[in-house]
């Protein structure tokens, strides 16, 4: 027996909850820290079989009377499916008080619908009226919205336009988040954009491999401002130091580099900048010995990316892909990158799109880059499929952010035709 059963009857009530919830939540992984030190205790291939074990009894037994009591002390309102959610949030390691999907849209877009009809969290649409001043007004939207946000919430930040939930639940993507153990998470690329930053970017994702952060031999290990998942105070502190030294404060400046780069630049503002604090950030890791504040999904286990660089992937990209967008080099970057990968690629298991090079299914499929063939395929596949609910009602939270005034954004109840 466990050294920790005989601890039990001596727990008070909501520890002996969480334990309980514990048991419950990792009977349905495969990867539980219990069934991992106990092999001989893994539960039958059948998910529906309920199981038990000289283990589960008497951890069962001394924690039923903590749920009766629960039951009885909400008189009947709690229902079984809300005592199975709180048994689920009270195992994270730590108290999430909300979630939020949030998405910043200048413009109506098909994608809203879906991202409404799929998405695992409630929906925040951020929005700003004007003229779009490139990705600098998401990044200032993002800001806005994390100063209003209690520390305590978990806030998803993805692009609104070609992001798409791939069918994982809610608790399944905060395990996920959970096991990187750290407070913020960034999507990746197999590709440093823009090239402003290549000159600091790679050496910094050297100095990130080698402080033993992440396994940087991976193909994917490049930041990618599509996906951004944490706690809202670490969040928080990440936009306001990215604010604090953006380039931005020299519109000028910014206005003169666009013009002498291409005004592509300005669609990859947010990207620069986040590239700059991860930079400054992993230095400072390495030089000061602060605790590091990001991880990066190298392995692409919560944000997915179509786009692939063609070197990386040399048998499974042939030499009948181009790259490139419809055969021609792309300016912007300086490796070929495949936007149209041939759909065997991806393959569809129970809804869910797994890109043949991975093991794990993500939680989103991102379409980065100016082309979305690929991307748009595995949305087609999916619908097909039946997993999508199209033309459903949508429902979200919208914020409007004034420009001069930023920190004013006020927040309503609202449908896709407010925007």
């Amino acid at each position: 027996m466990p050294p920790f059963i005989c601890m039990y009857p001596l727990l008070p009530r909501c520890g002996r909850l969480f334990v309980l919830g514990l048991l419950l939540f990792y009977r349905c992984s495969e990867a539980s820290p219990i069934v991992a030190a106990y092999p001989q205790a893994r539960k039958p291939k059948q998910d529906w079989h309920a199981w038990s074990n000289e283990r589960v009894r008497p951890v069962a037994d001394s924690l039923r009377d903590s749920v009766q009591a629960w039951r009885e002390h909400t008189q009947g309102q709690l229902e079984e499916v809300e005592l199975r959610q709180a048994l689920q949030w009270a195992m994270y390691p730590e108290r999430i008080s909300s979630t939020h999907l949030v998405v910043y849209a200048n413009k109506q877009h098909e994608n809203l619908a879906l991202l409404g009809e799929t998405s695992p969290f409630p929906l925040t649409v951020l929005s700003q009226e004007g003229e779009w001043k490139g990705t600098l007004d998401k990044l200032l939207a993002y800001w806005t919205f994390l100063q209003r946000t209690e520390d305590t919430a978990f806030v998803v930040f993805i692009d609104a336009f070609d992001v798409f939930p791939n069918g994982l639940d809610g608790h399944e993507i905060l395990r996920r988040y959970f096991a990187f153990k750290t407070p913020i998470v960034i999507a990746t690329e197999e590709n440093v954009f823009p090239r402003e930053v290549d000159a600091q970017a790679y050496e910094a994702i050297r100095v990130y491999g080698q402080l033993g952060l992440g396994n940087t031999s991976e193909p994917s290990k490049y930041v990618n401002a599509g996906g951004i998942m944490g706690m809202a105070w670490a969040l928080r502190e990440m936009f306001n130091d990215m604010t604090t030294n953006m380039v931005a404060h020299d519109p000028d400046m910014l206005q003169r580099h666009a013009d002498m780069t291409g005004h592509w630049f300005l669609h990859a503002y947010d990207q620069y900048e986040l590239w700059r604090f991860v930079i400054r950030h992993i230095f400072a890791v390495e030089e000061k010995g602060i605790k590091p504040l990001l991880k990066l999904d190298i392995e692409q286990s919560i944000f997915g990316s179509t786009v692939l660089r063609k070197d990386n992937w040399p048998t499974l990209l042939g030499d009948d892909v181009l790259g490139g967008v419809g055969g021609v080099h792309s300016i912007d970057v300086d490796v070929p990158l495949v936007f149209d990968a041939p759909q065997r690629l991806w393959r569809l298991e129970r809804c869910k799109m797994r890109f043949v090079g991975r093991e794990q299914a993500p939680a989103f499929w991102h379409g980065n880059g100016p082309w979305k063939p690929a991307w748009e395929g595995l949305r087609d596949r999916l619908t097909a499929a039946g997993c999508f609910t199209p033309n459903a009602p949508l429902g979200f939270q919208l914020c409007a952010v004034p420009r001069k005034q930023p920190a004013r954004a006020a927040c309503s109840a609202a449908s896709l035709d407010s925007l």
